[in-house]
């Protein structure tokens, strides 16, 4: 993205920024990016399965091609028209595989496989895929339930294979400075973190269009995509706009909080909130979804807490982004184009607190210490200090780049498995606060969330 188009996307977006703190009158500094590595010869790169081809595998193939680090193999889905799609992406080299992902698993020439189907097929695929031999990127979340993340983390451990969870974000040049920034008590103590990602449109709440050809039985394979999923009768919908039903995704908490609550663990170095309540519910799109259409969740760490809010009504306002506030600065994120620092005015109101004094009163108050000077508080309010970064790379493709570097070298990924499922937990216990009404706490002797 060239400065000036990154400049009048971030004017453009200045009404949902200014909930973040955004602000747009300080000087813009350029990020550089970070460079991809050298394309990989043919017989160092990384042999590539794809297993689910929808909208987020078809990103993922194209990402893993940019990267210039992997041989793009074979790709499974349960839809015919995916499996076109995927010809046309690759000219047709690349092999397909209509819903038989375990006969992909079997291939030698696999060294690794990118999992992109719906949340509710994450874990036995993964543990598939492990137990053949191949390192794993798993989209996120990477579990369905809280107690899957244990049986991935084990299993990966057991292998030793490589699992890379994919919430891209933590890629980014953006997060890699903020990372830096906070860590060096530039903010000083962050106590509190908001985060919001809203959304207006239809296909922004899932209602995603369907095929036109599709037919079960003839292009599509409705047992293999329904797995051990309770069995009810065939429906495109289920299928196409399966986030908006519990038995195949968490919702809003699990397809965007664990967005924010991964890129809130990375700048924070923190693991799991010690709890979580929720509240919210279907209060437009009454459309026969399950999940919620507006959600708000707390999250107590110990030393510092978040709001995190997402609604699929209204976009008008707060966007979407992360805002750390410090006891002397506050870091904005706008993901993953821009961030703002701010420093913090202060100044004490001792106008307001003190005029029903007598005067004279007023002026010996004034007098002692430092009322005064507080009072006048720290001069002009400080400018803020803006950042911008390059959209290119995307962080979908630098986070498989890191993935493929660490199949290649065998040290751990931005995300590992540990980290994907904590990001996942945290996501999890938001919704059964909200499906329970109940405040959720984490063991984290036992690695599980109980009611309060």
């Amino acid at each position: 993205m060239s400065k000036s188009t990154r400049r009048d996307f971030m004017l453009q977006s200045a009404t949902g920024a200014a909930g973040l703190g955004l602000m747009l009158n300080g000087n813009w500094l350029d990020f550089p990016p970070s460079p991809l590595p050298k394309p990989a010869g043919p017989s160092d790169r990384v042999n590539l399965g794809f297993i689910g081809f929808g909208i987020r595998g078809n990103i993922l193939l194209e990402a893993a091609k940019e990267t210039g680090q992997a041989n793009l193999v074979e790709v499974c889905d349960c839809y015919q028209g995916h499996l076109s799609r995927a010809k046309e992406r690759t000219d047709g080299k690349i092999d397909t595989n209509f819903a038989q992902y375990k006969k992909l698993l079997n291939r030698k020439d696999i060294d690794a496989v990118v999992i992109a189907t719906p949340d509710h097929r994450h874990l036995p695929i993964v543990l598939d895929a492990l137990s053949a031999g191949k390192d794993v990127y798993v989209e996120k979340p990477m579990t369905h339930q809280i107690e899957d993340g244990p049986k991935i983390v084990e299993a990966a451990r057991r292998y030793k294979r490589i699992v890379q969870a994919g919430s891209q974000w933590v890629s980014s040049d953006q997060h890699k400075k903020a990372r830096e920034i906070i860590a060096s008590g530039k903010l000083g103590k962050v106590t509190k973190v908001t985060a919001a990602y809203n959304r207006n449109s239809s296909t922004g709440a899932w209602n995603y269009p369907i095929p036109l050809d599709l037919q079960e039985g003839v292009n599509f394979n409705w047992p293999e995509w329904l797995g051990s999923a309770p069995k009810v009768p065939y429906s495109p919908e289920r299928v196409f706009r399966y986030r908006k039903y519990w038995d195949y995704s968490g919702g809003i908490s699990t397809d965007l909080f664990v967005h924010l609550i991964t890129s809130i663990h990375f700048l924070m170095g923190a693991e799991m909130p010690r709890s979580v309540v929720a509240c919210g519910g279907i209060l437009f799109r009454r459309d026969g979804r399950e999940v919620p259409d507006t959600l708000d969740a707390l999250f107590d760490y110990g030393d510092f807490c978040v709001c995190m809010s997402s609604t699929f009504n209204s976009a008008s306002a707060e966007g979407h982004g992360i805002q750390f506030l410090g006891t002397d600065r506050s870091l904005s994120l706008l993901p993953t184009t821009a961030m703002t620092e701010q420093a913090e005015y202060k100044r004490e109101g001792y106008d307001y607190s003190i005029d029903s004094w007598p005067k004279a009163m007023q002026e010996e108050f004034m007098n002692q210490g430092d009322h005064r000077q507080e009072s006048d508080g720290t001069g002009s309010k400080p400018a803020p200090e803006n950042i911008a970064f390059d959209a290119k790379p995307d962080p979908t493709v630098l986070h498989l780049a890191n993935f493929f570097d660490a199949v290649r070298t065998r040290q751990p990924t931005y995300e590992s498995a540990e980290v994907g499922h904590h990001a996942a937990a945290a996501g999890h216990m938001v919704n059964l606060s909200y499906r329970s009404g109940k405040k959720m706490l984490w063991d984290a002797t036992k690695g599980a969330a109980r009611e309060a």
